[in-house]
């Protein structure tokens, strides 16, 4: 292997973060991401097993949902270096939740590959690019344990399983779409224990939300035996108001950060659902930026329609507004009693 390569090469896995790119807060959750993510204070229905499992006190007696989300960026530029290096993301999520009093239980999978390129690229004539490539596969079954410590004041925590596939490589040249090589990754299988927990205080027209996810920040091994990704410790504070009868607005802000294939991430999220026609419908709407590195701005909607009576279809859609904000769409069900 010449000098050159070598160097492509190392420098394409200088670039992958240590931890596992992609598997950010905002994954799960049709109501939650048409609001932009500022959810944590929110959180009333079974979505919450995954946002805040305190909120699960101040929502109905029984509710569940079942979903599915995607989200995508592709061709992204990464700090300006010579030569040029090029990250590609793509991510997928499942969420089953059933949400009751006192027990909640939840199984969720996020699926994220990426991909970082060094070089000019597949499409130029004889020359060397490298690409190091990332797959990591979660697939979470928790149980929720709910407590009201008085009145408006509520802990929860979810007890998880987490079984991770993940898998690291390199390839010289680049592969023709190296985001569609790193999603066919060979991975390896281990399995952990973890624990997220949330609190909420219930002030009638104002909530207050903090939630902390990943607490044991779980490791999983690669096919390469020196390599584990690990999911980083996520904390997140909340705020919610309810403006009108039908009106919520909320904003959330990450405490920590969540690694990326751009760069370190920090989200702050605002957003609003306004309720109509009864509650048998409902529009969303909201933003958020990253306050560490890049701004990465993006811009969200959503709404839901009753089917019949305690039944809804969700639906969200997000829009990165540059190259290295990530685009999204999601559809799920959810039945509140």
């Amino acid at each position: 292997m010449t000098l050159l390569r070598r160097l492509l090469l190392g420098g394409a896995f200088a670039l992958i973060p240590a931890l596992a790119a992609g598997q950010g807060v905002e994954a799960v959750g049709m109501r939650a991401l048409g609001m932009g993510g500022a959810f944590v204070a929110v959180a009333d229905d079974a979505s919450a097993t995954y946002w805040n499992p305190a909120g699960l006190v101040t929502g109905s007696v029984v509710s569940a949902v079942a979903e599915v989300a995607r989200g995508q960026f592709e061709g992204t530029p990464i700090g300006g270096a010579t030569p040029p290096v090029t990250g590609f993301a793509g991510q997928g999520s499942t969420l089953v939740a059933l949400g009751t009093w006192p027990v909640g239980a939840t199984f969720y999978r996020l699926s994220d590959a990426s991909a970082t390129v060094v070089g000019p690229g597949t499409e130029a004539q004889n020359v060397v690019s490298a690409a190091a490539l990332q797959r990591l596969t979660t697939t979470h079954v928790g149980v929720n344990l709910l407590h009201s410590v008085v009145s408006g004041l509520h802990i929860g925590a979810t007890v998880k399983y987490v079984h991770g596939s993940a898998g690291q490589a390199a390839r010289l040249p680049a592969p023709g779409d190296p985001l569609d090589a790193a999603r066919d990754l060979d991975t390896h299988g281990s399995s952990q224990f973890d624990v997220d927990a949330g609190v909420m205080v219930d002030l009638r027209r104002v909530k207050l939300g903090l939630t902390g996810r990943n607490l044991f920040e779980p490791e999983f091994e690669t096919d390469q035996d020196a390599i584990r990704l690990r999911l980083s410790r996520q904390v997140r504070a909340g705020v919610a108001f309810r403006a009108a009868e039908t009106l919520i607005v909320s904003v959330d802000a990450d405490m920590t950060r969540s690694p990326d294939i751009t760069g370190d991430r920090r989200s702050l999220a605002a957003g609003a659902e306004q309720r109509f026609w009864r509650d048998r419908a409902a529009l969303r709407g909201g933003v958020r930026i990253s306050t560490a590195g890049d701004t990465r701005p993006v811009v969200t909607t959503g709404g839901s329609i009753s089917l019949k009576s305690g039944i809804f279809a969700d639906g969200y859609l997000a829009v990165g507004l540059d190259e290295a904000s990530s685009d999204g769409f999601g559809v799920g069900v959810r039945v509140v009693f």
